[in-house]
């Protein structure tokens, strides 16, 4: 029986899920909840149960969160290209013990020459220049990243970029990736889903992409000897 219980956010959701066509699954740094043990048992659900998978490790946009903390930039890109190269390795680590011929790793910076993905994250960015609502909204979701009671300007402006890279292939990994349906797989909430979701943003999904949270079972304690 599988460790791995998925969870549809929405009916829309769960009927894509069921089409088991392709997955994206978000593996995030500087997030205890990644564990080996976690990661082994997301990605042996997620090759077990959809025909193609991506992997989502952090680009360096991550930087941007770490700056908005307070780090000196020189010090926030080098912790963070650490951390997404360490993030990537245990992930093919897991994979390659695994033989899992149906998965890719990939992180949001390999997408730079993605008309589809250039062209959602183009209109999100325009849209926070724009948008005054827009941009206090996504302001809001990278806030529990960055931590504080409020972001300055700079610190926004640092740490939104993070959000922005990630948001295209909630919206429509099916376009970017070129597969006929989708779900996005991430065990925590993300920031701005729930609003994606339920249609009360300026930008819409795809009817192909769903999302869901893959929920991991807990750990059984060793039999006493």
């Amino acid at each position: 029986m599988s460790s791995v219980q998925a969870v549809p956010l929405t009916a829309r959701c769960a009927k894509i899920l069921a089409a088991r066509e392709h997955a994206v699954v978000g593996v995030s740094a500087f997030n205890g909840f990644f564990t080996l043990r976690a990661i082994r048992s997301l990605l042996e659900w997620a090759t077990r149960t959809f025909t193609g998978v991506h992997v989502l490790v952090p680009g360096v946009e991550l930087a941007g969160t770490l700056i908005a903390r307070g780090l000196p930039s020189g010090a926030a890109l080098i912790k963070a290209r650490s951390a997404a190269n360490n993030t990537r390795n245990r992930v093919i680590r897991v994979l390659d013990g695994m033989d899992a011929a149906n998965a890719t790793v990939f992180d949001w910076n390999e997408l730079a020459g993605n008309r589809p993905y250039r062209r959602s994250r183009r209109e999100l960015e325009r849209l926070v220049a724009r948008d005054p609502a827009f941009r206090e909204r996504c302001v809001a979701a990278v806030l529990p990243i960055v931590g504080g009671q409020e972001l300055t300007p700079e610190q926004a402006a640092n740490a939104l970029p993070f959000l922005l890279a990630e948001l295209p292939l909630m919206m429509d990994s099916p376009a970017i990736l070129r597969t006929g349906s989708s779900v996005f797989c991430h065990p925590e909430p993300m920031p701005m889903v729930g609003e994606l979701y339920a249609g009360s943003l300026p930008v819409s999904r795809s009817p192909h992409q769903g999302f869901v949270s893959p929920r991991l079972a807990p750990e059984r304690p060793a039999d006493p000897a």
